[in-house]
């Protein structure tokens, strides 16, 4: 559960840095804003939700879920 810690920490770090979360596939989520990611309370959630814009939605956002198991690190440049 290190990675949700390291996540939960990139989310509320004053003043907030864009961050990237790489998982075991090879792909890449862009955190660029605090509010495009959200963490379960608690010790040991299974997923998080992550959001990007996509301005061919009405919407203008697209939500996937990433398994917690399947992220391999969490970069936070300038760390």
């Amino acid at each position: 559960m290190r990675n949700v810690e390291r996540i939960r920490q990139a989310m509320h770090r004053q003043p907030f840095r864009p961050f990237a979360i790489h998982l075991v596939d090879g792909s890449v989520c862009m955190v660029q804003h605090p509010d495009f990611i959200a963490v379960p309370p608690g010790n040991r959630p299974r997923e998080v939700a992550f959001f990007v814009e996509a301005g061919n939605r009405a919407d203008g956002y697209e939500s996937h879920w990433i398994d917690v198991s399947l992220i391999l690190s969490v970069i936070v440049p300038g760390e």
